[in-house]
């Protein structure tokens, strides 16, 4: 179990991120998508994303202590909930720009937690 929570963090993420990038394209098919299907599409993405990483990263710190992980989670994850706060307030590329951002900082967060928890499981 040691690395299962950031291998899917590290999935999710850059999951969440690919879409955020592609989501302008997708919007100019919108037409055709019922407006319900966006209904809380974006906190869904935050409540799994975050419990993810609180699972992930709390394991870690316990362990290693990094405070670069905190640190790309923290930007990361307030990315991410800046995007979801202002995604009728921006333009579309200003909200895509931060799920991005929120998406790889997590990618690198839960990245670095897992190489950190490799070293100390090795040594």
């Amino acid at each position: 179990m040691k690395s299962v929570a950031d291998k899917l963090g590290m999935f999710l993420s850059g999951l969440c991120a690919i879409q955020c990038a592609m989501l302008p394209i997708l919007l100019s098919v919108s037409a055709v998508v019922p407006s319900w299907a966006h209904l809380g599409h974006g906190w869904i993405w935050m409540s799994l994303i975050g419990a993810i990483a609180l699972w992930s990263f709390g394991r870690g710190w316990k362990r290693h202590h990094d405070k670069k992980v905190l640190l790309f989670f923290i930007l990361g994850y307030s990315s991410l909930v800046t995007a979801t706060l202002l995604e009728d307030k921006v333009d579309i590329i200003i909200e895509s720009a931060l799920f991005v951002l929120g998406g790889t900082l997590m990618v690198v967060a839960h990245w670095r937690n897992y190489r950190r928890m490799q070293c100390l499981t090795t040594n």
